[in-house]
């Protein structure tokens, strides 16, 4: 079965995910009117993305060019993240604050899990798990 035109770009979009910060993907286009449809399928897999993984989605910068004789739709990995803002005291100190986003100190914790770490171990590093972190270990386990 051919992949859609959707599933192909949402592929595209979990690629550029996979980038380091300051990569991209530059996904040629045959014409100026390709390169609109195609930017436009992107960007409605992108909204799809941003409500499933925002943190993710929010990292992706998607920009046109045209370079060598040809229509580019760039796809690039960027150092923000909507988790981390900047304090600005009546002192004038700035101190960073972060948000923290469940989905990867769930991940964290399993990985200590799945390296062998004990749940006072994981403590240890995480501070103390919520019950709801706990349960979610327990069945981890299973």
């Amino acid at each position: 079965m051919a992949d859609t035109e959707e599933s192909i770009a949402l592929k595209w979009l979990h690629q550029a995910i996979e980038l380091k910060t300051g990569e991209e993907i530059m996904l040629p286009a045959e014409s100026r009117s390709d390169l609109k449809e195609r930017k436009r399928l992107l960007s409605q897999e992108l909204k799809v993305l941003n409500k499933v993984d925002p943190v993710n989605a929010s990292q992706l910068q998607m920009t046109t060019r045209f370079k060598d004789h040809r229509y580019w739709i760039v796809l690039k990995k960027v150092a923000f993240s909507p988790l981390i803002a900047f304090k600005v005291g009546t002192d004038g100190q700035v101190e960073r604050v972060v948000l923290e986003d469940n989905y990867e100190k769930l991940r964290r914790i399993r990985l200590m899990k799945d390296d062998g770490y004990s749940i006072e171990e994981i403590e240890e590093v995480e501070g103390e798990l919520s019950k709801e972190e706990k349960e979610y270990l327990g069945r981890e386990r299973r």
